[in-house]
């Protein structure tokens, strides 16, 4: 990612976190969510980096596992934990770096 879509990002989620005026599950939900995206994201590239690094793309199927692992972990975690955390905003917590991804890519087309 660019500095400016971590720059995006970082506008998503400061928006996101005024739904602390709604309630504040809501806000620890999207933190939760955001930090899991980011924390998923950076696996994703260090995958990447090393597959093009080794020209070999095997083990992708048991990568994207670990992240959907780590989703739905944290999923049922807001579930489990629901007096703390908002699933829903979890769940959209989730999608703000491809949200800012495909922000940054519609708005800066060229």
């Amino acid at each position: 990612m660019t500095e400016k879509t971590w720059r995006i990002f970082a506008v998503l989620v400061i928006i996101g976190c005024l739904s602390v005026f709604i309630r504040w599950q809501c806000l620890t939900g999207w933190l939760l969510g955001c930090a899991v995206s980011v924390l998923t994201f950076k696996i994703t590239e260090h995958y990447c980096d090393t597959a093009i690094r080794m020209r070999n793309a095997g083990g992708s199927m048991g990568h994207f596992m670990i992240n959907f692992t780590i989703w739905a972990a944290v999923l049922i975690f807001c579930a489990l934990a629901d007096s703390w955390f908002s699933i829903l905003a979890c769940a959209v917590g989730l999608t703000t770096v491809k949200m800012a991804i495909i922000i940054d890519s519609v708005v800066n087309r060229e």
